[in-house]
């Protein structure tokens, strides 16, 4: 099944619908729909949890390597699988020592 072009696809027509009618007019419907569509986004961004960085390691003369929590565990799910970040950063660096055996690693 091919793609609608961007312009046709409905998410893109209720975007543009909720700002013209809704945010640029009179529709109190519209306005709803904008406060949800943008305001979902938004709140997502402020309060969700968002990747953590764990470290750089410098792994040779002009390499590094930076790791990166993907998921972030609830505080619960940390708990009670007893990980901390320092466990998860010496993972991390015996992940590396292990793959280049010969290279000094120093974590900051």
């Amino acid at each position: 099944m091919a793609l609608l072009p961007y312009a046709l696809r409905p998410s893109v027509i209720i975007r543009r619908k909720a700002i013209w009618g809704g945010l640029l007019g009179a529709s109190k419907f519209w306005k709803v729909v904008a406060v949800w569509v943008f305001g979902k986004g938004t709140l997502k961004k402020f309060f969700g949890k968002s990747p953590e960085s764990l470290g750089k390691f410098k792994v040779g003369s002009n390499s590094f390597v930076n790791v990166i929590n993907a998921k972030p565990m609830s505080k619960k799910e940390r708990k009670r699988q007893g990980i901390t970040k320092k466990v998860l950063v010496d993972q991390a660096v015996a992940d590396v020592a292990a793959a280049r055996p010969k290279k000094g690693i120093r974590v900051k």
